[in-house]
């Protein structure tokens, strides 16, 4: 009987365990179907239908867990695959887990992880980017124009997330570059922001500084958005330079919700760059106007139109890019 008994409480002890614990695997099935077209600064303009995916968020599939240490204490990690949806090719470099790979532990104290991960620069962008966010977004395909647009996830990352105390919150990941060789100094990354959230409103500063061999780029944003229920407000300034050039960065943006599972956006980007003698070096700018119409809580039919345009020093158009519709469905799991 007492063996039966102390069998039994062993059984309950292991099933409270892994009640504690959990593993999930999750993922977005997103593509579209539209127009793209170009158009070069000898005025020859190519155009086509596609087939293309990530639309709104890019395709991936991952898996996350969780389990309670006691104390407050949680061990996490998560492991993140991307790939092409209209060809089936593993996306990010053609690495398994070319996302995200990293684990860590969290508590009272805040996050700590280390693997491959997003920079602390990045979360602050994205939190504040116009269009939702969504691939469609012009930032990133203007922004980026003279000074190479920055390293969004980095590889043998350690990365620190405070709590939240008052509103503001920060965070600081350091990316270890081990590549140094006998005549290469190693590559490294070191990354930062400080936000403020509290009820409609989020702003904050970040920064990122990207070593490669003997160049350093340095990014330095400011960025935030307001929420005035009828309509919320994006807007992010950026100052992107190295040895070589020096770019200034603007995005701004509007959305609006219709009923509850409905939303138009609108987005603007542009960059301004000069060389490090201050030398103009030419300036893109674009606009993006989306909305998508939530089908279920999964599910997500979108449509688009973006366009940028490219000027060089002189003034004179060297390239249009335009997609002048995609209309897709995002599906999450």
């Amino acid at each position: 009987m007492k063996k039966s008994l102390i069998a039994l409480a062993v059984l309950a002890a292991s099933g409270a365990s892994f009640a504690q614990s959990s593993v999930t695997l999750y993922g977005v099935a997103d593509f579209w179907v539209g127009s793209t077209s170009t158009t070069d600064a000898a005025g020859v303009k190519l155009s086509q239908t596609v087939q293309n995916g990530g639309g709104y968020n890019g395709n991936r599939w991952g898996l996350r867990g969780v389990e309670d240490l006691g104390g407050g204490l949680k061990a996490k990690f998560q492991f993140e695959s991307g790939f092409t949806i209209d060809d089936g090719n593993v996306a990010n470099g053609a690495t398994m887990f070319g996302r995200q790979a990293y684990a860590g532990v969290e508590g009272d104290f805040g996050s700590v992880t280390a693997g491959r991960q997003y920079t602390s620069y990045d979360s602050l962008r994205g939190a504040t980017n116009h269009a939702f966010d969504a691939g469609v977004a012009v930032t990133g395909s203007v922004w980026g124009f003279g000074v190479a647009d920055y390293a969004g996830r980095t590889n043998n990352t350690l990365r620190y997330d405070s709590p939240t105390m008052g509103g503001v919150s920060g965070s600081l990941s350091y990316g270890l570059g081990e590549n140094k060789t006998a005549t290469v100094n190693a590559s490294s990354q070191t990354s930062l922001h400080v936000k403020f959230a509290m009820g409609p409103i989020l702003a904050g500063v970040g920064y990122q500084a990207e070593k490669v061999a003997a160049v350093t780029t340095k990014y330095t944003l400011i960025a935030g958005s307001y929420d005035l229920g009828v309509v919320k407000l994006n807007a992010g300034f950026n100052k992107a330079d190295n040895t070589v050039l020096q770019d200034s960065e603007v995005q701004l943006g509007v959305s609006a919700p219709i009923g509850a599972n409905a939303a138009v956006g609108f987005g603007y980007a542009t960059a301004d760059s000069e060389t490090a003698a201050g030398a103009d070096n030419g300036k893109r700018s674009g606009i993006v106007l989306t909305g998508y119409y939530d089908l279920s809580k999964r599910t997500r039919a979108y449509a688009a139109t973006n366009n940028t345009t490219t000027k060089n020093a002189a003034g004179a158009t060297t390239a249009k890019t335009a997609t002048t519709l995609a209309v897709g469905v995002r599906h999450s799991f």
